[in-house]
């Protein structure tokens, strides 16, 4: 069985190639063909990471994949003539930004393993995101010191090497690995010689030196499945994250007229001022509710009151109170006749049960919703007009 020459274990800063057609047959979705190359420096599915975006022969290439044998198959957009030479080229800003965050990723998972025994259990690198997945619990403090020692690694630029070790060397050889691996066990490590940080088996493109990757930052964390999931940027990507959030604290600190450095008490002074409006509009609320039902004249039959964007609590309180103004039923109703109407329809007497009614009010009204003997609720789309009318008719 033919094994596609793999370039990228060779050399993972190699971007641009020229291979073999091998074959080309249609793929699985219309329009689209399945290509196997002599040798490729595009990196198929795998770790955890996906395949590397490019061109082949003028074509697009949408997806790589590996199968057990070692051959790969480049999923393209364009027929590719089988028997000739094609050139190849990687997106080289997508392999770069992975290389750098993948690295990253090994250089957080082997402190983390060399100082509290947790394994990498799970990682993902996807278009925008990248986790970690350790199956102990670490806390905020633990990650920031965690980050200081990846930082101080990336700084030290120190090489990396990717290879395949022979059976021997690899037998005596202590390594991380998520797979209980036996042969063909590509290898790599960071540092060398007495320093040396990680060293586990993987089988996507590194960087040379951890110089390249720039910058690690632990950002987010939970707690996941008895243990942590990290959420992480490096290189470019730790760069684009910082500009996203320098310019929302930039934003933000003009809008509020305080120092990016006083954003956070600006904002705990915000919040404690928009707690103590709440409390002032709530208390002007429930006096103006005083005054409206004070105001309305008790009847017979029954009410039907509308409001101006009021929230579910609010319409509840009125109609509590309106409805021992009336004798049969009592709705509030908040929205317009564009949007449709929020309503709470309540009763005047224990002996009413609004359920009976229920099926009556949604034909009339134009109304989802329901409710028990003694509230419904719902929305309506009828206009204020035909609401009004239903009520000023109603006969309980």
């Amino acid at each position: 069985m033919f094994v596609t020459r793999r370039l990228f274990d060779e050399d993972s800063h190699l971007y641009d190639f020229s291979a073999v057609v091998l074959t080309c047959e249609p793929g699985k979705a219309p329009g689209t063909y399945d290509v196997t190359l002599d040798r490729t420096a595009f990196f198929p599915e795998g770790g955890g990471q996906a395949a590397d975006p490019g061109m082949l022969g003028g074509a697009s290439v949408l997806d790589v994949r590996v199968d057990r044998q070692g051959l790969i198959t480049h999923t393209v957009d364009v027929l590719l003539p089988v028997g000739e030479t094609v050139d190849g080229h990687l997106d080289r800003a997508v392999r770069e930004e992975r290389m750098q965050c993948h690295s990253g990723e090994h250089i957080v998972s082997g402190i983390i393993h060399r100082r509290y025994g947790f394994d990498n259990v799970g990682f993902h690198l996807g278009a925008d995101d990248v986790t970690l997945d350790f199956n102990g619990v670490l806390d905020r403090a633990q990650l920031d010191e965690i980050e200081d020692e990846a930082n101080r690694i990336v700084r030290a630029s120190v090489p990396v090497r990717a290879y395949y070790p022979s059976p021997d060397e690899l037998a005596g050889m202590t390594y991380r690995s998520k797979l209980d691996l036996v042969e063909d066990v590509r290898i790599v490590r960071i540092g060398e010689g007495d320093e040396v940080y990680d060293t586990c088996a993987c089988c996507a493109p590194h960087v040379r030196q951890t110089g390249e990757i720039g910058l690690i930052k632990l950002l987010d964390f939970i707690h996941y499945k008895g243990g942590i999931r990290i959420h992480m940027a490096a290189g470019v990507r730790a760069l684009r994250d910082y500009r996203e959030r320098y310019t929302a604290v930039a934003r933000i600190s003009a809008a509020m007229s305080v120092k990016q450095s006083e954003v956070l008490t600006g904002f705990e002074r915000l919040s404690a001022q928009v707690e103590a409006d709440k409390t002032l509009i709530t208390s002007l609320r429930r006096e103006l509710q005083d005054l409206r039902i004070a105001a309305l004249p008790a009847t017979d039959g029954s009410l039907c009151l509308f409001e101006d964007e009021s929230d579910a609590l609010t319409m509840r309180q009125l109609l509590n109170r309106a409805v021992r103004k009336c004798g049969g039923i009592c709705g509030v109703f908040s929205g317009d006749d564009l949007t449709g109407y929020t309503y709470v329809i309540g009763r005047s007497r224990d002996d009413l049960d609004l359920r009976q009614y229920a099926a009556d009010i949604r034909t009339a009204l134009s109304a989802k919703g329901g409710g028990s003997s003694e509230m419904l609720q719902g929305r309506a789309s009828a206009p204020r007009s035909v609401i009004q009318a239903y009520f000023d008719r109603f006969v309980c």
